[in-house]
């Protein structure tokens, strides 16, 4: 029976598909344009074609009202939404778009080309600290496009995936993930041909896009001008041209930045410029990385290897600043395919169980922590953590609450998502998970300190299950459903 999958890279900036075959062949698949990466960037225009990639990202400058670039940002966002031509998006329509686009133009390439049956079974990545909601619309996404999403799996341990098949031994392995919209750092341990994820910290609104942000109003201090005062138009061309030059200033010492302000300008920008004005950029990643390694509970000199991913990690200044704090000579690794190429393993690796190069992944960790609402010693209402940050992935954890009055027969449970690394912490109504409002009743009164007992339960995909009993009643509570879409007929 043929077995093969899809690995998509749903990135901020730029997209990726991969497949395998059942000779664990991985390839990545090039866009109609002949390139291996696709802008994440989509137009509609006046007779409701939508348009996806290169040509979508010509619109950002003309047409801004119609067209969406970043959208991955906005997948934490409540509120978010665009009315364009008169019709409302939201960022999984948006999402499912970019979606829908890599899926047809690999499928075109199956049928018309190889006389193969298209296929729709697909992995794809997600940073890291990516929570509850941003997983959730991620999948929602996936299932508006028409897509079996076998599995998400965060980025940098998709990309560990990739570059641990070609490695032997045992090792400690720091993925630095600077990609153009979003930032992630993971620590994984290779040992007997598992890769167990240790620690993961990350920023989603942390990227590349940002440097390109500081260069143009670098640029732009040089004609006395303020990046607010720009419109949309305005900013959008010099974003795309600040990504050019960008580009530009990792090879060479200086460029020159043309763009279109009440007239044309060319200003001419160094390599030491652009460094002194990202500096704080770079050293919110150095911040996450000590973080991340404080949470794996390892020293700099246990990390026997630094690979780095994301086109943001060709900047000169980000190997330095990496080899510096690591005390090692950092590897650029395959930066802007690795992730999809791995994500595609990883659907080889779920569906049949087999391993691609001798290396599997084994457990990885979550990035929130979940909790339930109840009194602290002092009477005050907090949330206490029963799934903390850093915890594996599958994970079973007992604890119990006791009764706060004579007489009660019911307690009422709320759910929390947060970020906090501590068993309580104050509640925050935003943190609330939407629809988890559970009440266990056992119908009887008993006495003040009665035990209410408690198991929590995450499985693979992220699905969280709480049990809870008191008095001989019992209950399920399903908290967590990051979802997994139908598989396609």
């Amino acid at each position: 029976m043929e077995k093969e999958f899809y690995g998509i890279d749903l990135g901020t900036t730029y997209s990726c598909i991969a497949t395998i075959d059942e000779d664990k062949v991985v390839t990545v698949i090039p866009n109609p344009s002949g390139q291996l990466t696709t802008p994440s960037v989509v137009y509609f225009d006046e007779n409701g074609k939508v348009l996806v990639g290169k040509g979508a990202k010509s619109h950002l400058a003309s047409e801004p009202e119609n067209t969406v670039a970043f959208v991955k940002r906005e997948m934490s966002n409540d509120d978010y939404s665009r009315t364009i031509r008169g019709k409302k998006y939201n960022q999984v329509d948006i999402s499912a778009e970019i979606l829908k686009y890599m899926v047809s133009f690999a499928n075109e390439k199956r049928v018309n080309e190889e006389g193969k049956q298209p296929l729709y079974d697909v992995v794809i990545t997600v940073p890291a600290y990516f929570g509850d909601g941003e997983r959730k619309r991620t999948a929602a996404a996936a299932e508006q496009a028409g897509l079996h999403l076998i599995k998400l799996i965060n980025e940098p341990t998709s990309a560990a995936l990739s570059y641990g098949k070609k490695q032997s031994g045992d090792k400690n392995l720091l993925v630095y993930d600077l990609g153009g919209g979003t930032f992630d750092v993971t620590i994984l341990q290779f040992k007997n041909g598992i890769a167990n994820v240790l620690a993961s910290r990350g920023d989603h609104m942390l990227g590349g896009a940002d440097w390109d942000q500081k260069l143009a109003e670098t640029v732009l201090e040089k004609i006395r001008v303020k990046w607010d005062s720009l419109d949309d138009k305005e900013k959008n061309m010099m974003m795309i041209a600040a990504e050019d030059a960008k580009q530009s200033l990792s090879v060479d010492d200086s460029t020159t930045l043309t763009f279109n302000y009440k007239g044309i300008h060319s200003e001419n920008v160094t390599r030491a410029e652009f460094e002194a004005a990202t500096q704080t950029l770079l050293q919110r990643t150095k911040l996450l990385v000590e973080e991340a390694m404080s949470a794996a509970q390892l020293s700099i000199n246990q990390i026997d290897e630094v690979i780095m991913i994301g086109g943001s990690s060709l900047m000169p200044m980000v190997k330095t600043m990496v080899s510096d704090i690591m005390g090692l000579t950092p590897k650029l690794v395959d930066p802007h395919l690795a992730v999809a190429k791995g994500a595609a393993m990883m659907a080889f690796q779920e569906e049949t169980g087999q391993s691609v190069g001798g290396l599997m992944i084994g457990t990885d960790k979550g990035s929130r922590a979940y909790g339930t609402d109840c009194l602290n010693s002092d009477g005050i209402k907090v949330v206490e953590n029963l799934i903390m940050m850093n915890d594996d992935q599958e994970i079973q954890r007992e604890t119990y609450f006791l009764t706060v009055a004579d007489g009660q027969t019911a307690t009422e449970f709320h759910f929390y998502e947060n970020q906090s690394e501590e068993k309580y912490t104050d509640i925050e109504s935003s943190k609330e998970l939407e629809g988890t409002s559970q009440i266990l009743d056992w119908g009887k009164p008993v006495p003040k300190g009665t035990r209410v007992n408690c198991v929590t339960v995450r499985d693979k995909n992220g699905c969280i299950r709480i049990f809870v009993e008191c008095a001989g009643a019992s209950k399920e509570f399903e908290i967590l459903t990051p979802g997994i879409s139908k598989r396609h007929n």
